[in-house]
């Protein structure tokens, strides 16, 4: 069965990820007084305390660097890399951690995450609505996802708020 996680917010800066319970909880950063840096963190439901699953450096809104669990820094588009004959922000791939190749893509209006080799989506972003276009939202964003990529959730969701931004933002 999926699991289905919201979001506080439609900001891709700033903003929490979770599951009804709040067994899953992502929290994503990026504060004003310090814009360069965005932080990705995840709540670890047994102690209560939030640990740093990743590290963006951006330039002029632009995320240039990325660091997964303490690891050096690299280029984002070493982790998130797109094919060079894709539109912009409507296809990228990873790899997860679980060493298999995920690709985001434009399906429907929605993200969709396919895994290599297999055409149904393993997680689905929907967008939030909003009534008549303007005024107060009426459908949240969210998150599907299936279980058989849990063991790949830091990665996901990592590459997921690259890959929105890209999209949101229209950068390469």
């Amino acid at each position: 069965m999926a699991q289905r996680l919201s979001f506080t917010t439609s900001s891709i800066h700033n903003v929490v990820i979770s599951n009804s319970s709040d067994v899953i909880y992502y929290e994503i950063v990026t504060p004003k007084w310090e814009p360069s840096l965005t932080r990705v963190r995840k709540m670890d439901h047994v102690s209560k305390q939030l640990e740093v699953v990743a590290e963006i450096k951006n330039e002029q809104e632009k995320p240039i660097s990325l660091r997964l669990r303490g690891e050096q820094f690299r280029s984002t588009d070493e982790f998130l890399h797109q094919d060079e004959n894709a539109a912009i922000g409507k296809s990228a791939k990873f790899k997860g951690k679980d060493g298999k190749q995920y690709e985001w893509c434009v399906r429907r209006d929605c993200l969709e995450l396919v895994m290599q080799g297999d055409p149904r989506p393993v997680a689905v972003y929907r967008s939030h609505k909003r009534f008549l276009l303007i005024i107060k939202i009426s459908q949240e964003p969210s998150l599907e996802i299936q279980p058989s990529v849990m063991d790949t959730l830091d990665s996901l969701i990592v590459s997921w708020h690259l890959m929105e931004r890209k999209r949101r933002c229209g950068f390469k």
